[in-house]
């Protein structure tokens, strides 16, 4: 990864999954929404919760993992 562009695209992949996978089912579950990709929001109710509980979580740990890469990589960027 030669550019900090790389990481701010692979920033906005993370955050674009976190979104679909991890908070949208939420709404989608209480409005009645069925999004296309969204996996949690098609699963029962137990399994839901921690699906989309553990992509918000595992999404937060990554931006962060990717911002400190990044500082680290080009400090001046």
């Amino acid at each position: 990864m030669d550019d900090p562009k790389t990481y701010d695209g692979l920033q906005s992949i993370v955050f674009f999954a976190g979104f679909y996978e991890g908070l949208l089912p939420f709404p989608a579950k209480y409005f009645g929404w069925r999004p296309l990709l969204s996996v949690p929001s098609r699963m029962p109710s137990p399994a839901w919760w921690i699906v989309a509980t553990a992509a918000v979580i595992a999404a937060a740990v990554l931006l962060v993992l990717l911002d400190n890469a990044k500082k680290r990589r080009f400090p001046d960027a």
